[in-house]
């Protein structure tokens, strides 16, 4: 099966600091795949390297055939990022905001485009509001829309339900959901919100301290950990292993 991003020992050190170690993984095209970890386990960091943002210590990765240290301009303009936090020019209305980054990345015949995106993102009904009145899940929701815009090949979403009520989350991931599907998407979700990403994945890995410690379906990790295929116990069980065997530090 193609894979659109792989990792081959990829590691990232900040002085002494070892923030993600030796991270072997592939993810393959057409999938939704979980990227999961507590805070401080190194899945931003992986994402910065993958986007050619950071360069890696030690290893290399390839992201839809490309290195991004090497070819990163190659990178950004197949894949989309919506990082944790987005920002927005409050004053402008959603599309005003969309159509100023069609413009940024030189998009022609976006008024068709435009519309859309913005009745995929359920958003076109208050195209014309001022984004300083969205609530937290409409802003997540338009940041979205900035990413698929671009038509990207693959996309990267770091905490996309972070802050978000039941509404927003449900919301959010029934867009997910629908991306591979009805766009032909792959995604890679980067959460430590372990219960909401398995509703959704394919497959996941779980990292630890900059460790990959396990890499499947939910299914195929709960039968290999001995419990119920319930991401969360699968989640302790993985953790109680990482800490007898002593997993490295990261941050």
């Amino acid at each position: 099966m193609e894979l659109v991003v792989e990792t081959f020992n990829l590691t990232k050190r900040y002085g002494r600091e070892t923030v993600v170690s030796d991270l072997n993984l592939g993810v393959r095209a057409g999938e939704i795949f979980g990227f999961l970890g507590p805070n401080g386990a190194g899945k931003t960091t992986t994402l910065l390297m993958l986007l050619g943002l950071s360069e890696p210590s030690a290893g290399e990765a390839k992201v839809l055939g490309l290195n991004p240290v090497k070819e990163p301009l190659a990178v950004k303009s197949k894949v989309g990022y919506l990082p944790e936090n987005t920002g927005f020019y409050g004053d402008l209305t959603a599309l005003e905001n969309l159509a100023f980054v069609a413009e940024l990345n030189s998009l022609e015949k976006v008024e068709g485009l435009l519309a859309e995106t913005l009745k995929l993102v359920s958003l076109y009904e208050v195209k014309d509001r001022l984004v300083s009145t969205f609530s937290r899940g409409m802003r997540q929701r338009l940041g979205l829309a900035e990413v698929l815009i671009k038509k990207p090949q693959l996309i990267f979403l770091d905490e996309p339900t972070l802050g978000l009520d039941p509404e927003g989350i449900a919301t959010m991931l029934g867009l997910i959901e629908r991306l591979p599907r009805e766009m032909g998407l792959s995604v890679v979700l980067s959460s430590h919100l372990l219960h909401l990403v398995a509703k959704v994945a394919h497959r996941v890995a779980i990292l630890n301290k900059g460790r990959l410690l396990a890499l499947g379906s939910v299914e195929s990790l709960a039968q290999e950990a001995g419990v119920e295929a319930n991401l969360e116990e699968v989640y302790r069980r993985y953790f109680q292993t990482a800490e007898v065997d002593g997993a490295g530090e990261a941050a």
